[in-house]
């Protein structure tokens, strides 16, 4: 519709040239009206946009956020950064203990020595040493589990790997954690069936599938343990259980973390040779006598046999 049919009155009386130049001036205001318009419409569609960008922001930050925080979550049934074994008599039964969580500090298990050998272990799956006390000593430890004259405590740590998450150290001490996760009972047969591959281990360690392959030979079948595994989703939480075994070792009358492997008994380090049973039988007499009161001659029942 033209200007001198929408708006008569306007020109009515005017010479033709004013007309014609009133027409120029509306059609100039509308123009300018309309860009005036658009500007409006893009400023709304870029802050609509603006907003809705920040919000995505803010999701994705918050999922990946707590992804990143979830990989340092310690596995549970770990609060102190080993699993505890205890028995009543007929079973042995791993202690159930929430998940240690990012910046927390670990909760060493309170345990009365005076009536209980307290044994406390540090085992690297990828070191001769362990295996080699292991093998001599660990099925006559353990057996004193279950009867409840003894307790252990293991604490996987990766000493002799280089840290990475690649390493044999931290992915056998992950697949541990994997199990003590999900089926924390099963952990002391993973521990014996890694014990039991070491001396034949490739180079490079077993691969995460084998790991998977032996855990669930122990008994350890949960379909969650294997996708932890092959994840490797607690080796930050391996690394920072290293790191803090390496700068303290709570209850025990060693500073700090060396050598692998490390086997406390009451408070006291056992320093002699890995696989004399004979010295490892003296020792236990020794501290277990000097934790119940009853002198050098007592020791837990029954005697610690290879």
């Amino acid at each position: 519709m033209s200007p001198a049919k929408s708006d008569k009155s306007i020109y009515d009386g005017l010479p033709k040239k004013d007309r014609q130049a009133l027409a120029r001036e509306l059609a100039r205001i509308q123009r300018e009206e309309e860009r005036r318009r658009r500007r409006r419409n893009r400023i709304i569609l870029r802050s609509s946009l603006i907003v809705v960008g920040v919000a995505a922001l803010a999701v994705a930050g918050v999922t990946i956020y707590n992804t990143v925080r979830a990989t340092f979550v310690g596995p549970a049934n770990m609060l102190s950064d080993g699993i505890l074994f205890t028995g009543d008599g007929t079973n042995t039964t791993a202690t159930a203990t929430v998940a240690l969580q990012p910046g927390e500090t670990p909760v060493a298990q309170a345990l009365d020595v005076s009536k209980v050998l307290r044994i406390t272990e540090y085992i690297d799956y990828a070191s001769a040493d362990a295996a080699k006390f292991e093998t001599a000593n660990g099925a006559a430890l353990q057996s004193y589990v279950t009867p409840g004259y003894a307790s252990i405590e293991l604490h996987p740590v990766a000493l002799d790997g280089d840290g990475s998450s690649n390493s044999y150290s931290t992915r056998a001490a992950n697949a541990v954690a994997c199990v003590a996760n999900t089926t924390p009972d099963a952990v002391l047969a993973v521990h014996n069936a890694l014990i039991k591959a070491q001396s034949t281990l490739p180079d490079g360690g077993l691969t995460n599938d084998a790991l998977v392959s032996l855990v669930n030979t122990a008994g350890a079948t949960d379909a969650k343990i294997a996708s932890c595994i092959t994840g490797n989703e607690f080796d930050d939480w391996v690394k920072g259980a290293t790191d803090r075994a390496k700068a303290n070792v709570p209850n025990s009358d060693v500073t700090a973390l060396t050598t692998v492997p490390l086997i406390v008994m009451d408070g006291t380090a056992y320093t002699g040779a890995l696989d004399d049973t004979t010295a490892l039988n003296t020792f236990i007499t020794d501290v277990f006598g000097k934790a119940t009161g009853a002198g050098s001659t007592a020791t837990p029942t029954p005697t610690p046999t290879p």
